[in-house]
């Protein structure tokens, strides 16, 4: 198969990258080179390019042949018709990332189903609000190619930069280590469906040519529950102390710093349980092997063989804000 990955290096499509690469697929990547710190596979070909720039898309990419694209870096309307100007009906399958942030919240039923969502509208959440933009323009255009949209939740993999409230990564393990207390949003009960990389790219994989995904859209998460609390618990179980964890409302940390917390408000605050049994009847064979427990059991290996690369300014921050709530709490107490 004859497959390109616009993107290719970033913490869910490195993975699909290796994935392919190693099944024996003509892989070609499409990004703009700046991720020096990944490993391309042996004879993964890399054209460098900026897809944002006029024209560029279809000037690099317009006579390289595929059976399939993958496109990890739609984000907007714009994007996803510039892909289909220069792939449909070109490559049989094209598949798009979109994202859960693209559902307007709460959700309306839980377990989350997507025949029942609706996509934003409104946009006080630009990154849902745009990825909704974005499938809203696939489903509208005239369509050669098949069209498959994908919808991931929070996944982590190597080399992410997306853990935890302040997503520290491996401020994490290092300030449960140093004794020092970590900043969680609501009471930490809040239910979640952690994702990790390898899963998550399975089931791209795994539905390329795949006629029961073809023309759909879909959600894909593990399917493992947990809450808020159990990734710093499991964490610390890793790290081998308990973490001491404060607890402050979402509301409060999103007028704290809005740039930093507005994740928290916008989309984590609201449960992220959801039911794939759609993708699941689609691709039955798809089965996720990632729990909580082994997935940052991968992720706190890269980060020890990387030194536990550190953020000390949001190191910091959440000592900073941590001291501040204890400080309130205590007041209020008091009172």
């Amino acid at each position: 198969m004859r497959l390109i990955i616009l993107g290719g290096t970033g913490n869910i499509s490195r993975e699909i990258t290796r994935q392919t690469a190693a099944m024996g697929h003509d892989v070609t990547l499409f990004n703009r080179g700046t991720r020096t710190d990944v490993e391309i596979p042996h004879g993964v070909r890399v054209i460098t390019g900026d897809r944002r720039k006029e024209g560029e898309l279809m000037e690099k990419l317009g006579g390289v042949n595929a059976d399939a694209v993958i496109d990890m870096i739609s984000f907007n309307a714009s994007d996803a018709r510039t892909t289909m100007e220069v792939f449909d009906g070109k490559a049989e399958h094209i598949i798009f990332t979109s994202s859960v942030a693209a559902y307007n919240q709460p959700a309306r039923y839980i377990p989350i189903r997507e025949e029942f969502e609706t996509l934003r509208s409104e946009p006080s959440f630009p990154y849902g609000f745009e990825k909704a933009n974005m499938e809203r323009e696939l489903h509208n255009l005239k369509k050669k190619s098949h069209v498959t949209i994908i919808r991931p939740s929070l996944t982590f993999g190597i080399g992410c930069s997306n853990i935890g409230v302040m997503r520290q990564n491996a401020n994490i393990a290092r300030r449960i280590m140093d004794d020092k207390p970590l900043l969680m949003f609501g009471d930490g009960t809040n239910p979640w469906t952690f994702t990790f990389a390898p899963d998550l790219a399975k089931a791209y994989v795994m539905s390329l040519f795949r006629p029961s995904t073809y023309d759909r859209a879909f959600h894909v998460t593990s399917g493992f529950c947990n809450i808020w609390d159990d990734l710093y618990t499991v964490i610390g179980e890793i790290v081998g102390k308990e973490p001491q964890i404060i607890h402050a409302p979402a509301e409060l940390l999103n007028k704290i710093d809005g740039s930093l917390f507005g994740h928290i408000q916008m989309e984590k605050k609201y449960c992220g349980i959801f039911d794939c049994s759609a993708f699941r009847e689609a691709v039955p064979d798809w089965e996720p092997e990632y729990d909580l427990r082994k997935g940052m059991t991968m992720i706190y290996r890269w980060w020890e063989k990387n030194g536990f690369p550190f953020d000390p300014e949001k190191d910091e921050a959440e000592s900073r804000i941590c001291d501040a709530i204890v400080s309130l709490t205590s007041k209020l107490i008091q009172a």
